[in-house]
């Protein structure tokens, strides 16, 4: 009775040594699985079929664009043109292609800000803003030029400079 209070530290010892034993003598062989069928047996086709996959519409382009961007708080991009959530996305390419694809870049207006030009695209869900104040001036001269190689002629592609630099893309008439 004078050294039970050992008792409790001995048993938590004699569980781990127990457990540690345990782990080192299970030498039980990874199971090999072996498919029955290859990839060089699969065409294009009937790879797809495999994978059951649904085109892309338009709803699940616009949340790609929200998910694949930042948006400065108050930006309301909800009732986009289809036109601007696939121009979106290939803004988000460009900047990846040159910043890296951890690079997450900012939308900092759609239509939700009521200082823009009387007549701006904005108001007409026809133009979104990206930020690109803060990148290396030769990264932002070689996005502004992935982007117009990509877009244009069917987008309007304006490097806005000043204090609120930004990259300003609207679709063109």
């Amino acid at each position: 009775m004078k050294h039970l209070y050992l008792l409790a530290p001995i048993l938590a010892l004699m569980a781990i040594v127990g457990v540690y034993w345990l782990i080192k003598t299970n030498s039980r062989p990874i199971p090999r699985y072996d498919s029955p069928e290859t990839e060089e047996d699969w065409s294009a086709e009937d790879y797809y079929k495999h994978l059951n996959v649904k085109p892309f519409g338009g709803r699940e382009v616009h949340r790609l664009l929200i998910k694949r961007t930042k948006q400065k708080p108050g930006v309301y991009l909800e009732s986009l043109e289809p036109a601007m959530d696939t121009a979106g996305l290939e803004v988000v390419n460009a900047f990846h292609q040159v910043m890296g694809d951890d690079y997450v870049p900012v939308i900092t207006s759609g239509n939700d800000w009521p200082y823009h030009a009387k007549k701006s695209k904005h108001y007409a869900n026809k133009a979104i803003d990206f930020r690109i104040k803060y990148i290396p001036f030769e990264n932002r001269k070689e996005i502004v030029e992935k982007v117009q190689k990509q877009l244009e002629p069917r987008f309007r592609i304006i490097w806005e400079r000043g204090e609120a630099e930004h990259l300003h893309v609207e679709l063109a008439d």
